[in-house]
Protein backbone atom coordinates (compact mmCIF):
# COMPACT_ATOMS: atom_id res chain seq x y z
CA UNK A 1 0.00 0.00 0.00
CA UNK A 2 2.85 2.54 0.79
CA UNK A 3 3.93 1.94 -2.87
CA UNK A 4 0.62 2.54 -4.71
CA UNK A 5 -1.40 5.45 -2.44
CA UNK A 6 1.63 7.88 -3.36
CA UNK A 7 1.26 7.24 -7.30
CA UNK A 8 -2.71 8.22 -7.08
CA UNK A 9 -2.34 11.69 -6.58
CA UNK A 10 -1.24 11.89 -9.90
CA UNK A 11 -4.58 10.95 -11.33
CA UNK A 12 -7.27 11.29 -7.79
CA UNK A 13 -9.21 14.73 -7.37
CA UNK A 14 -10.27 15.95 -4.00
CA UNK A 15 -13.33 14.96 -2.47
CA UNK A 16 -14.66 18.93 -2.89
CA UNK A 17 -13.51 18.57 -6.67
CA UNK A 18 -15.24 15.15 -6.77
CA UNK A 19 -18.70 16.56 -5.08
CA UNK A 20 -18.99 19.60 -7.79
CA UNK A 21 -21.03 17.84 -10.37
CA UNK A 22 -23.27 15.69 -8.30
CA UNK A 23 -23.57 19.79 -6.14
CA UNK A 24 -24.43 21.64 -9.49
CA UNK A 25 -27.06 18.90 -10.45
CA UNK A 26 -28.72 18.78 -7.30
CA UNK A 27 -28.89 22.76 -7.02
CA UNK A 28 -28.92 24.06 -10.50
CA UNK A 29 -32.48 25.63 -11.95
CA UNK A 30 -30.92 24.86 -15.71
CA UNK A 31 -30.76 21.52 -15.03
CA UNK A 32 -33.95 20.70 -12.81
CA UNK A 33 -35.70 19.05 -15.58
CA UNK A 34 -32.73 17.49 -16.88
CA UNK A 35 -33.19 13.17 -16.55
CA UNK A 36 -31.70 10.22 -18.30
CA UNK A 37 -28.37 11.96 -18.95
CA UNK A 38 -24.59 11.40 -17.93
CA UNK A 39 -22.73 14.46 -16.67
CA UNK A 40 -18.62 14.89 -16.33
CA UNK A 41 -17.40 18.40 -15.02
CA UNK A 42 -21.03 19.62 -15.06
CA UNK A 43 -21.19 19.02 -18.56
CA UNK A 44 -23.68 16.34 -20.33
CA UNK A 45 -21.96 13.99 -21.98
CA UNK A 46 -23.13 11.05 -24.34
CA UNK A 47 -23.12 7.57 -23.10
CA UNK A 48 -20.66 5.04 -24.04
CA UNK A 49 -21.82 2.79 -27.35
CA UNK A 50 -22.03 -0.16 -24.72
CA UNK A 51 -24.47 1.18 -23.03
CA UNK A 52 -26.56 2.09 -26.32
CA UNK A 53 -26.15 -1.71 -27.48
CA UNK A 54 -29.84 -3.61 -27.07
CA UNK A 55 -27.85 -7.28 -27.23
CA UNK A 56 -24.87 -6.35 -24.89
CA UNK A 57 -28.07 -4.87 -22.23
CA UNK A 58 -30.54 -7.96 -23.06
CA UNK A 59 -27.35 -10.31 -22.10
CA UNK A 60 -26.20 -8.22 -19.08
CA UNK A 61 -30.05 -9.21 -17.49
CA UNK A 62 -29.89 -12.52 -18.54
CA UNK A 63 -26.62 -13.12 -16.66
CA UNK A 64 -27.50 -10.75 -14.00
CA UNK A 65 -30.86 -12.76 -13.16
CA UNK A 66 -29.23 -16.09 -13.41
CA UNK A 67 -26.48 -14.85 -10.57
CA UNK A 68 -29.68 -13.39 -8.36
CA UNK A 69 -31.89 -16.54 -9.18
CA UNK A 70 -34.57 -14.24 -10.51
CA UNK A 71 -36.76 -15.46 -13.62
CA UNK A 72 -35.27 -13.17 -16.96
Amino acid sequence: MRLFLPSTRLWAISSQDGAETSIYLASAPEVERVSGEYFYQKQSIPSSQYSQDEEIAKRFWQVSAEMTGLKA
